[in-house]
């Protein structure tokens, strides 16, 4: 996992670092203010004590309110479409929902990276024994978004969506999201 992280947030410092140097007469940044919507999909990697790391596939819709170059706000809603088991032990995302404030930081007229905090929750369905947990805190995560023209814009995001106590087992739940979002 802090593999992943890495390598996601080198990717993102290059991308940056390369957007950073594109010509600034282009004038005011692309797709500032105003509303947003976007659907990602991507993997939960849920870790449990005792357990080998799990990925569900999972899918999401979010909508936002970007408020100025530097600040949005963010509500979201998916779950699963496919669950992960290892040793017999399986974990599939029932549900993902979340509110977030995002505070961006433009690089380029064409590249962001951002970070979000907020109240994230999961419902995850587990065979071992066979039920669900339901667990609501707060949610942390770093992306980048690269605008690729039209109000179209591609994003790349890490978040640690949830962590909590399944059955007395400790257990943290991240996802790794490509997205895609369209401005109006």
């Amino acid at each position: 996992m802090k593999r992943t992280i890495l390598m996601t947030a080198a990717v993102l410092a290059m991308l940056g670092v390369a957007a950073a140097h594109a010509d600034e007469r282009y004038g005011r940044y692309p797709y500032g203010e105003g509303l947003y919507v976007g659907v990602g999909a991507g993997q939960l990697i849920y870790k449990e004590d005792g357990l080998d790391t799990m990925r569900p596939t999972i899918i999401e819709a979010r909508i936002g309110q970007q408020i100025n170059r530097y600040f949005a706000l963010e509500g979201r809603v998916g779950g699963g479409i496919s669950r992960d088991e290892v040793n017999g032990a399986s974990t599939s995302a029932q549900l993902l929902f979340g509110a977030y404030a995002k505070g961006i930081l433009p690089l380029s007229p064409m590249f962001s990276a951002y970070g979000i905090a907020g109240i994230a929750g999961t419902q995850l369905h587990h065979n071992y024994p066979d039920f669900n947990t339901t667990d609501t805190g707060f949610s942390y995560g770093v992306g980048g978004e690269l605008k690729v023209g039209g109000g179209t814009s591609l994003t790349l995001e890490w978040a640690r969506v949830n962590d909590g106590n399944n059955a007395g087992y400790y257990y943290t739940a991240d996802h790794v999201v490509f997205g895609v979002n369209w401005r109006f």
